[in-house]
């Protein structure tokens, strides 16, 4: 198993909405929010409940205290921290499904066109 690196998905003004997000979160939260993100770096696809969750299609969501972080595999060795939010259902809600696919998307064609460059 080889390591993974967290990428942050820039949008296309250069904003990164889920690393915003997290920082503004109280540091607790913050704390763990980083961890869990640290070990899916470590574990990657390995990762497992109840710490993280296959949501479908390329879609997974790491599930620290009430705050979800959606993100994708890209490639061997890179995962794209997609969306971040406060949980207040049962379930991650479609519509946060839709964001996280959609800024994949767009991800994954921006890096096609040579506009994000994932350096090693």
């Amino acid at each position: 198993m080889s390591r993974k690196r967290a990428i942050y998905y820039p949008d296309a003004r250069g904003k990164i909405p889920a690393l915003s997000f997290l920082r503004g979160l109280p540091q607790d939260e913050q704390q763990k929010a980083y961890a869990y993100i640290s070990y899916l770096e470590e574990q990657g696809e390995a990762l497992r409940r109840p710490i993280a969750e296959y949501l479908g299609g390329k879609l997974y969501e790491l599930r620290p205290k009430q705050v979800r972080i959606l993100y994708a595999f890209v490639g061997r060795q890179d995962v794209v921290i997609l969306h971040a939010f406060r949980k207040k259902t049962g379930s991650v809600p479609t519509s946060e499904q839709r964001l996280a696919q959609a800024r994949l998307a767009d991800f994954v064609r921006r890096q096609g066109q040579g506009m994000i460059a994932i350096t090693r």
